[in-house]
């Protein structure tokens, strides 16, 4: 403590506070942070199939719902790994998917692909046809589950206590 600086007691102080005012460890709120995105990741999953049910479907909409379920069950895992959220950019994610992760380097061309896709139905105003946009949100709609569970399974694995 007598060697610290400002900075560092000020961080020291902030973990104290944080410790009172939660009654719980900073490692137990890292894990429960994995979890909650994992919760966050499943939300966006059932919001992208509800949109697949309406009729008529809402193909672009699905399409960026199914992506930021991937984000999120890829960031849950990124966070977990690199103890702490240094990778949330959309562009520098798919880099942090870990190497002991699942098929990492096809998840990080399928997220990468993902957003590329997200973007185009978010943003392009064409193909206008909704029935063009079909392909992708069905193809999402198989890999975002997909990396959910492998995401979720790995954060168990590697010991996440919230999940």
């Amino acid at each position: 403590m007598s060697k610290a600086n400002k900075k560092t007691l000020g961080l020291f102080a902030e973990g104290i506070n944080l410790h009172g005012a939660t009654a719980r460890t900073l490692v137990d709120l890292q894990h429960q942070a994995c979890a909650d995105r994992i919760l966050l990741a499943k939300t966006f999953l059932h919001s992208g199939n509800r949109l697949m049910r309406v009729r008529p479907p809402e193909y672009r909409s699905a399409i960026s719902r199914y992506y930021y379920s991937m984000y999120h069950a890829i960031r849950a895992v990124a966070y977990f790994n690199e103890g702490g959220d240094d990778k949330e950019s959309h562009s520098m994610l798919p880099s942090a998917v870990p190497s002991d992760f699942a098929d990492s380097a096809i998840w990080q061309n399928e997220l990468k692909d993902a957003r590329s896709r997200r973007n185009e139905a978010d943003y392009d105003p064409y193909p206008i046809n909704p029935l063009d946009w079909r392909g992708v949100a069905r193809d999402l709609q198989g890999k975002a589950p997909t990396l959910l569970v492998l995401a979720e399974t790995y954060l168990k694995k590697k010991g996440c206590g919230h999940l």
